[in-house]
């Protein structure tokens, strides 16, 4: 089986197959989406983290058009910017982007209602299981039984860690195992060091992010 992109087997892992709803909040989702497109970046050779900005390194284009367009932007950019900065300018409408092709490609299924013939509800259930249980499945290997199957999947372990989406994944195992193995896994040798220094920049960034999306989900909802 092919395997996905990043961003759509975050995705698929990140929302739940019968409600067809986001597992964690959406704002968290949509940061972590923008991680994985960068994170995408990094492991092709087109971007490195240096001085904590993001720069490019090559701009050959890459096959998937939301990583090619993610890149066009920041080739365009006026100045370098941090991690940070392009984490909430590329999380703008991607989960939509990504549903969009989960839809054509016959992954999920798009389904429409209004609550109380008033407020349209729009849900995802899964209608091809098989891409999201072969992402479970790396996954699961590499958490249980140490078996790493490249870079792909320490990739998705780093993302799922700092989205803090492993206890979900995972329920029958002690949170803090969880969180501890995934770190071990995105910490160990699986990358040159750029990579890995890119890599590690971005997800410092994206904890950073979602940690402050939440404490702000959280002051506003005690308002």
């Amino acid at each position: 089986m092919t395997v996905l992109p990043l961003p759509d087997e975050l995705l698929l892992l990140g929302y739940d197959d019968a409600a067809g709803k986001p597992l964690i909040s959406a704002t968290t989702l949509d940061l972590g989406l923008a991680g994985a497109v960068l994170v995408e970046l990094a492991l092709a050779g087109r971007i490195e983290v240096d001085d904590k900005k993001v720069r490019v390194i090559d701009s050959t284009p890459v096959d998937d058009p939301i990583v090619e367009a993610a890149l066009d932007r920041i080739r365009a950019a006026t100045k370098p910017r941090d991690p940070w900065s392009w984490l909430t300018t590329l999380s703008k409408g991607l989960r939509e982007k990504v549903l969009d092709r989960l839809v054509e490609t016959g992954v999920v299924e798009r389904e429409e209602s209004k609550v109380l013939g008033l407020f349209r509800v729009v849900r995802y259930p899964a209608l091809n299981p098989a891409p999201e249980t072969a992402a479970h499945g790396r996954l699961d290997a590499a958490v249980r039984h140490d078996d790493l199957s490249g870079r792909h999947t320490v990739a998705l372990a780093s993302l799922v860690r700092a989205v803090d989406l492993g206890p979900k994944l995972f329920p029958d195992l002690p949170a803090k195992e969880v969180k501890a193995r995934l770190d071990e896994i995105a910490e160990g040798e699986w990358a040159g060091q750029a990579v890995k220094d890119a890599i590690a920049a971005i997800q410092t960034a994206l904890t950073a992010a979602t940690s402050a999306a939440i404490a702000v989900t959280i002051t506003t909802s005690a308002s």
